[in-house]
């Protein structure tokens, strides 16, 4: 056998196991290169159908129930009387702005025009009270603004109540929920003004609110009196036909 003969056939099989080695190696990263792109599909979605082991499924998101209180239904009379012993003077309110303190004269009736409000004054409101008859441990010693939210038919609804304006020079911000004051009827709501009795004129307002804090109600000015007779204000709100 000659040289040649044998250099060709060992050039052949090297050849040839180089070719081998060199597929191989181009499996092992194909391989590679796919076993990286699974784990990075893996690591980006958890959830993706091949991956052996997905993460638990996570429990849907809790909500939170809507903001409005709602009162159960009751049937009650829709307005509430005084005591029959006391005899408030009943002064009706104006929407129009406060006239200056030197300004006298009786309070015009209130407007019965339609409004662009969901809730307006219920006629013959406001009206005074004495703290004598809701809070005898008081005495004299109070001043507040008080009422009831009503809706069409005399139900009792739950709102934001707000007093804003100025009392003896005092900015007031003032707020309360209907329903939580019962002393004064269904949907009843109070708001101390001060711990003694204080004049004024048209100096307060109040209103009613959304739980987004929007009106509902025009803004109604009021009077506050100095006396224990007449140092609570009683203001009803109905909601419109």
């Amino acid at each position: 056998m000659s040289l040649d003969f044998i250099d060709d056939d060992s050039r052949t099989k090297k050849s040839n196991s180089g070719l081998i080695w060199n597929v191989l190696t181009v499996l092992v990263l194909l391989s590679t290169l796919c076993l990286l792109s699974g784990f990075m599909l893996i690591f980006v979605n958890p959830y993706v159908a091949f991956n052996p082991f997905p993460p638990p499924t996570l429990p849907p998101a809790l909500s939170y129930p809507s903001p409005t209180a709602t009162l159960p239904v009751v049937t009650l009379p829709p307005t509430w009387t005084p005591s029959p012993t006391i005899t408030p003077t009943t002064i009706p309110p104006t929407a129009t702005p406060p006239p200056t303190p030197t300004q006298a004269g009786p309070t015009p009736e209130p407007s019965l025009t339609p409004t662009p409000f969901p809730y307006e004054l219920q006629p013959g409101t406001p009206t005074y009270t004495t703290s004598q008859v809701f809070h005898s441990d008081q005495g004299c010693n109070w001043l507040s603004v008080a009422g009831q939210v009503l809706d069409a038919t005399g139900q009792p609804v739950v709102v934001n109540v707000m007093v804003r304006g100025e009392l003896a020079g005092t900015p007031v911000d003032l707020y309360a929920i209907s329903g939580t004051a019962p002393n004064f009827g269904p949907g009843g709501f109070e708001i101390q003004l001060a711990d003694h009795p204080i004049a004024s004129q048209h100096t307060l307002y109040i209103q009613l609110l959304d739980p987004n804090g929007l009106p509902i109600s025009p803004a109604v000015y009021f009077d506050t009196h100095d006396t224990c007779e007449e140092n609570i204000t009683l203001i009803n709100f109905r909601r419109v036909p």
